[in-house]
């Protein structure tokens, strides 16, 4: 089997997907989820053995797409990154998850954090209005205008999982140590500063100050991240 490296393989990702049969074989398997034996695929491709579909199938396996097990061939992880772009390209509305990567691909490294910190702007605003209604008018525009450009540059609907924080780890894998500290130390810095969000009683110097620390810790992460993600930083 032919190793993937960065000099060949998208010469062979484009091989690959330059005839008919070999992209109904990679997302036939991509449909699928399991192992098809070469007398299955002439029936599920619909194909007589003339076409030289066993030619296909060797193929793919050479270039690290299939791999050929004791129940058939199936997709090889480079082989799922394939199919997933096939999907994208061929039916680009056929799943919401091919729509949300999509979406999600379209966002630079400064959006991307702007959805670790819309949260934080949004208890802010939610808790702050109460006391102070102008930080909290600021807090609350502040958070839905992030959300706006989110969903905006990402185009689906399917945006509204943005919410949650956990697909950046999905889809900024680089930095998910980042994104995930700088999320949970704004939650628990407003957790210790807001005793309204009911975790704490009342405030304290010591929970103070350590909620000041988190907040501190979160705004250089957040540097830090800009900083290596710098040569993106475009909106």
């Amino acid at each position: 089997m032919d190793e993937f490296t960065p000099e060949n393989d998208i010469n062979k990702v484009l091989k690959a997907l330059n005839h008919e049969i070999r992209r109904k074989i990679i997302r036939t398997l991509y449909r699928k989820q399991e192992p098809i034996a070469y007398s299955e695929f002439l029936e599920e491709l619909n194909v007589p053995a003339s076409s030289n579909a066993a030619y296909h199938l060797l193929l793919l396996t050479k270039f690290g797409i299939l791999q050929k097990g004791s129940s058939g061939y199936e997709l090889t992880e480079i082989g799922e990154r394939v199919a997933l772009l096939l999907d994208i390209v061929v039916e680009p509305k056929s799943s919401a998850f091919t729509n949300l990567y999509m979406g999600f691909s379209r966002l630079s490294p400064l959006e991307i954090l702007l959805g670790s910190w819309w949260i934080f702007f949004l208890l802010l605003g939610v808790t702050a209005i109460i006391q102070n209604f102008l930080i909290g008018v600021i807090s609350l525009s502040f958070s839905l205008l992030s959300v706006g450009v989110l969903i905006y540059k990402t185009r689906t609907p399917w945006a509204i999982l943005l919410i949650n924080n956990f697909l950046w780890i999905l889809f900024a894998p680089e930095y998910r140590s980042y994104l995930f500290l700088i999320t949970f130390s704004n939650l628990l810095a407003l957790f210790l500063l807001l005793p309204e969000l009911g975790i704490i009683q009342s405030i304290t110097f010591p929970l103070v100050a350590i909620g000041l620390l988190l907040l501190v810790v979160s705004i250089s992460l957040s540097s830090m991240y800009i900083y290596k993600t710098k040569k993106d930083m475009v909106i």
